[in-house]
């Protein structure tokens, strides 16, 4: 499937927490005849004393990002950036937020940047797993990512709006029209701002699993019940009330859908030892 950029409903951004802001754009495609939207999503996150962008968004948002960051800061300058991992999605922003905001430090596992972006080696600063920083009356600490496609990989969890951030995890598909080779979490135009309560329905776990199975291709072989074991007990420590995925609406209904979600992988995995 291919993607257009679409305007209006996605050109702002919405405030999940204090402090804490959902920016990003979607892109359109036409499934079966019907238009649908896919997330492409970063979060803002703003403490007393320094403020972090979670992944940089798509490209071709990048007017769209900029304005949302530059409205959401209200004068303020962005101290962090988040890639996730280095992909388009997630990094592809990069060069032009350090362009605009010279002081702005790279974090997280930044082991291969500096040979894509070697005139910015000396604003890379490595985190790993269990680490944290201070934003000022709110920590931000990296976490492993449990679900992941590339090793690479981090989460985050926000200590202050309790969110966790989790990339290219708990994507679903919604009850749309696709085609059969589709394998992203797409939804309708006008509920590119949705939490996951407010859409018309749930996900299902067939749902669910159509989308794993086809974009993290090797849940076919991996049994994730020890990876979903180690996401509850990283919730017990750290309690989010939102879970918030790169391409994917927001997660409200967080205990649901770590079910569902499980439930998917699990049929994923069982369903190619048949």
């Amino acid at each position: 499937m291919s993607f257009n950029i679409p305007g209006g409903e996605t050109a702002t951004g919405r405030v999940i927490g204090e402090g804490a802001y959902w920016l990003g754009g979607c892109l359109s495609a036409s499934a079966e005849g019907q238009e649908v939207h896919y997330h492409v999503s970063s979060y803002l996150v703003i403490g007393s004393k320094a403020s972090i962008l979670v992944d940089t968004g798509d490209p071709a948002h990048r007017g769209t990002v900029l304005a949302q960051l530059e409205r959401a800061l209200g004068g303020r300058t962005l101290d962090y950036v988040f890639p996730t991992h280095p992909e388009i999605p997630h990094a592809g922003n990069l060069p032009f937020l350090l362009a605009r905001y010279p002081s702005a430090v790279v974090v997280g596992d930044v082991r291969d940047y500096a040979l894509h972006f070697p005139e910015y080696a000396d604003r890379l600063m490595a985190k790993a797993a269990g680490e944290s920083l201070d934003l000022g009356g709110r920590e931000f600490r990296f976490l492993p990512a449990y679900i992941r496609d590339l090793e690479n990989t981090l989460w985050g969890y926000d200590s202050g709006a309790r969110i966790m951030f989790v990339s290219d995890g708990f994507s679903y598909i919604h009850d749309i029209p696709a085609p059969d080779e589709d394998d992203e979490p797409v939804h309708l135009p006008g509920q590119c701002r949705l939490l996951s309560s407010e859409m018309p329905a749930p996900p299902s776990v067939e749902q669910a699993a159509y989308g794993t199975g086809r974009a993290l291709y090797w849940t076919k072989f991996v049994d994730v019940s020890l990876a979903f074991q180690a996401i509850e007990d990283t919730l017990a420590s750290h309690p989010a009330r939102l879970i918030a995925p790169a391409h994917g609406n927001v997660i409200d209904d967080v205990d649901s859908m770590l079910k569902t979600s499980l439930a998917a992988h699990r049929k994923v995995y069982e369903g190619s030892r048949l």
